[in-house]
């Protein structure tokens, strides 16, 4: 009997805290608007607001359907020219049918289709098993470490990790060594950072960089240019890493010691290495790769030449248009009487989460920049003035180091909606180019190194069983101290420059 009314028990905590959220969502549209926001300004700050508590105290998910509902109440007044009938069909739209949403959805089939052939593997053992790693146990360690760099250029941040950390437990457990020791640990650590600065480096297949470039774009109607994200965040990652692996070979010295190298059995190593690429492998590199070369080189036309006609072509088609292509060619080809996506498989096994977290996000994110919210009015006459006589770098720095700051202590989704969402307008406002601006969020936000609420990774390290969250935390004070330097330093000159 007593089990039985435990298994029928009431969370409480969770039910209180759904009402809270809920209750912000719905009731702040009656708190009096400070002019010139209007009611249906306050509606969009009261469901922003809601839905971040709601997301970081309760759940990633529901709170975007409940969105969908009260922004529909206020969607005919905030886009006036809507086609739809019912201002609920306009929320949709402006939910999952953001292309945005589409987007990422495609990005996570794609990423399905690569690790279901074995090439995020191929990759991570490929860089363990060269000549130079043999050397010694720091060259060893640079180039596991570098393999979790290259493999989180491309693929979702906890992905990433946990593929390169299923490798490296196959090392330990090849190698000798034993929970605690302090080799591994530090290699945890390394991976799980490495996973958190190359998430930050690419758009490409990441979430959190692509949703804030789409609230840049949304509000200031200029496109997400790939190229000119990668020439800016790149060199400012890498950097980091660098100055990463600095501290773990002149400070921590994670090299020495490791006895175990020594006496090494590196033929259990290279039998780790999968094996000659076969037929469905080869196929879905080659579509992966053109993919990715549809998205890169309309961007690399367009800095120098911008109105020739293949660029144009390729502009109108949109990167979604060329992602959704290549998916439909992974379930059209069949090798072995299989096809290369197998879509009811991929759709049953993918997480959903990203896609309705982003639907959710630029429900709400896009109206912030609509006139007909007074919104964007507010904003000019009293947040600009802030910081209106501080320069342009002064100002890049600045936000860049908050963000770091703040996303080591809080979710780095909510930090970074924030800081895009009201700065992109205010350097519309300032008369200034707002890519630096945003880019610096989709960096700084991004680089959350110190405790398990901030960041995923970080949580995946802390609960490893070769690691513990002392060595993750005291290492990550340090990151997040070079990441505000490095950041506040060198992303406004380079934005500027290839923006």
């Amino acid at each position: 009997m007593g089990n039985t009314l435990q298994k029928g028990k009431l969370d409480t905590a969770y039910l209180i805290k759904s009402l809270i959220g809920v209750a912000i969502m719905i009731l702040f549209r009656f708190i009096p608007a400070p002019a010139p926001i209007n009611a249906c300004g306050m509606a969009i700050i009261g469901e922003f607001i809601g839905m971040i508590f709601l997301w970081t105290a309760v759940d990633m998910m529901w709170p975007t359907f409940l969105a969908i509902v009260l922004v529909g109440l206020d969607a005919m007044v905030i886009y006036p020219n809507s086609w739809q009938q019912a201002g609920v069909y306009e929320a949709g739209q402006q939910s999952f049918g953001n292309w945005i949403a589409l987007f990422v959805l495609g990005c996570l089939l794609i990423c399905y289709a690569l690790e279901k052939v074995g090439t995020i593997r191929r990759i991570c053992v490929w860089f363990i098993t060269r000549k130079a790693a043999r050397k010694s146990p720091w060259m060893f360690t640079f180039m596991l470490i570098l393999a979790a760099l290259v493999i989180s250029l491309f693929l979702d941040v906890a992905p990433a990790e946990l593929f390169v950390l299923g490798v490296a437990h196959e090392i330990f457990e090849i190698m000798g060594f034993k929970k605690g020791d302090r080799w591994p640990k530090y290699v945890v650590v390394m991976i799980a950072f490495s996973a958190v600065i190359g998430f930050a480096m690419t758009p490409i297949c990441h979430t959190l960089p692509i949703l804030w470039m789409s609230i840049y774009s949304a509000i200031s109607g200029n496109p997400m240019n790939i190229v000119a994200y990668i020439c800016a965040a790149a060199p400012v990652g890498l950097v980091i890493w660098l100055l990463m692996m600095l501290w773990m070979k002149k400070v921590i010295k994670v090299d020495q010691g490791v006895a175990q190298f020594e006496n090494a059995d590196w033929s259990k190593i290279d039998a780790m290495k999968p094996g000659p690429m076969g037929a469905r492998e080869k196929a879905v590199v080659i579509i992966s790769v053109l993919l990715v070369a549809t998205w890169v080189v309309p961007s690399l036309i367009s800095l120098v030449a911008p109105t020739n006609p293949v660029y144009l072509a390729m502009a109108r088609l949109t990167d979604s248009s060329f992602i959704f292509m290549a998916v439909c060619l992974l379930a059209i080809i069949k090798i072995d009487g299989q096809p290369l996506l197998d879509l009811k498989e991929a759709f049953a096994k993918l997480d959903w989460l990203p896609v309705v977290l982003l639907a959710g996000i630029m429900l709400v994110a896009s109206p912030m920049g609509e006139a007909t919210t007074g919104i964007p009015d507010w904003i000019a006459a009293n947040i600009v003035p802030l910081v209106s006589g501080m320069s342009p770098y002064a100002m890049v720095a600045l936000i860049c180091v908050l963000c770091v700051l703040l996303t080591n202590v809080a979710n780095n989704v909510p930090v970074g909606i924030i800081f895009v969402s009201a700065g992109v307008p205010m350097c519309l406002q300032l008369g200034l180019n707002p890519f630096p601006l945003a880019l610096s969020v989709c960096v700084a936000a991004n680089l959350a190194y110190t405790i398990p609420p901030a960041y995923v990774p970080v949580g995946i390290a802390y609960a490893d069983p070769y690691c513990n969250g002392k060595t993750v935390f005291k290492n990550g004070c340090y990151m997040a101290v070079v990441s505000m330097i490095v950041c506040a330093l060198l992303i406004y000159p380079i934005a500027n420059l290839v923006s």
